[in-house]
């Protein structure tokens, strides 16, 4: 039997949020439905995407304010739905691992689950973020 790839990523979504799919405005909707607590942050000033180091600038704009759990966190892309591979990587390691990934991630919807904590953090293709549950 085979096991659905994005099974994983749907069991610690339903552990923060219940009900949602993985898709961004589901996610923010369902937490506005239950109650959980979360900022939408539209990104007005973008870093150098073209930048050697785009990535991270992006990705330490996202998390600037968020002290990143311990343990392990998944990754989901838009590119996930497409090719059934998901990032699972140590949170120690996940800007680095963003930063050298062949592919730029941040071009369409993200979702990262963090195993050790109840919480998830979401990028919006349209240009927006939001951690939802911390």
């Amino acid at each position: 039997m085979t096991t659905n790839p994005l099974s994983h990523s749907l069991e610690l979504l339903n552990r923060v949020v219940p009900g949602a799919n993985l898709q961004p405005d589901a996610i923010l909707e369902a937490a506005d439905r239950a109650g959980i607590p979360y900022n939408f942050v539209t990104i007005t000033a973008w870093p150098d995407l073209d930048a050697r180091d785009g990535k991270s600038q992006l990705f330490d704009l996202i998390f600037a304010d968020k002290v990143l759990p311990t343990g392990q966190v998944l990754v989901v892309t838009d590119e996930s739905f497409i090719d059934g591979q998901l990032m699972q990587c140590p949170v120690d390691e996940l800007r680095l691992r963003v930063n050298q990934s062949s592919q730029f991630i941040f071009d369409g919807d993200v979702i990262f689950l963090w195993h050790e904590i109840a919480a998830l953090s979401v990028f919006h293709h349209e240009g927006g973020f939001a951690h939802v549950g911390w």
